[in-house]
């Protein structure tokens, strides 16, 4: 399929799934002036809400309800359902020559839409890096970023699409999709992760869990400033970064002491932390050396009162 150059007016769109990522991308597209003439979705009742609100004439839970004449269809369901759903739309009585056809997911590439590339669909895979909610408003999409991956053309198209909704397009080689997206789920899921952790140190030391994330929140907050204004292996402070073994020392034992399932945790982290200040010059070998004796020693302690 050559270059598809057609403009937004033009590009008649359908999505299937109504959820977080569906219903922002909806909103987003009829702002910025594409029509939605469809939404599907398993939730009947999804589907119609979502399409009424963004103007579409169909909102059902029936994929033979796909109109026909689209331009534009994405996929914003999980991703172990987009290859069925590719399956069942590449079933259906429709000419998919001048349709690009692209998926929201992260983790898989365009070979997940094989289906409908076999009937000669152009298949994009088209991932905002962002967060999203059922609280997430369409303007969620202005100034993030999308990976993309594909053919030439369908990347081309994906190009145009990200910039018309606000967002800053990134080309993703397929051998890197899967790299690509475990970088977002650490930033993300990883955080989440980290911040649940916290929270329950805190809680443990007596601090009401409601009240974890004000306390720490300007710590959280300056420590991503630093990071955005210079780099990971700068921003790092604290005990890894000065080689501070007693200090690490401390925390292993009152871990082993009151939380000790969270050990693996704290060792982990400050191993990578212990790296990041190798990395940056900022501390020798041998202080290196020091403190990681120290996590695998509590480490080990553990194991051996476990067993």
């Amino acid at each position: 399929m050559s270059e598809v150059t057609f403009s937004p007016s033009q590009t008649e769109v359908a999505l299937v799934g109504a959820g977080a990522v569906g219903r922002a991308l909806a909103g987003r597209l009829a702002q910025q002036g594409y029509p939605v003439r469809a939404v599907l979705s398993r939730r009947r009742e999804a589907a119609a809400a979502l399409a009424e609100e963004v103007g579409a004439s169909v909102g059902s839970d029936d994929v033979a309800d796909l109109p026909f004449g689209l331009r534009l269809v994405v996929l914003c369901v999980p991703d172990d359902a987009i290859a069925p759903v590719a399956r069942m739309l590449a079933g259906l009585p429709r000419d998919w020559t001048s349709v690009v056809v692209a998926h929201t997911s992260g983790a898989r590439t365009t070979d997940a839409l094989a289906p409908l590339a076999a009937v000669g669909a152009t298949p994009l895979s088209f991932h905002p890096m962002q967060t999203f909610t059922a609280a997430s408003a369409p303007s969620v999409f202005e100034g993030i970023y999308v990976g993309l991956e594909g053919p030439p053309e369908a990347v081309a198209f994906g190009r145009r699409l990200a910039e018309r909704l606000g967002a800053h397009p990134v080309a993703v080689p397929a051998a890197a999709k899967t790299r690509y997206h475990l970088a977002a789920a650490l930033a993300s899921n990883g955080l989440v992760a980290l911040m649940g952790l916290v929270a329950e140190v805190l809680a443990s030391a007596g601090v009401d869990p409601e009240e974890a994330g004000v306390l720490v929140g300007p710590l959280v907050e300056s420590t991503w400033a630093n990071i955005k204004r210079t780099s990971p292996d700068a921003a790092l402070t604290g005990p890894a970064a000065r080689g501070d073994a007693g200090t690490i020392a401390a925390h292993a034992k009152a871990l082993a002491a009151h939380l000790p399932h969270l050990l693996p945790a704290y060792a982990a982290l400050t191993n990578e932390a212990v790296r990041l200040a190798v990395r940056s010059g900022r501390l020798g070998v041998d202080q290196a050396e020091a403190v990681l004796d120290v996590l695998y020693e509590a480490l080990h302690e553990a194991d051996e009162r476990l067993g």
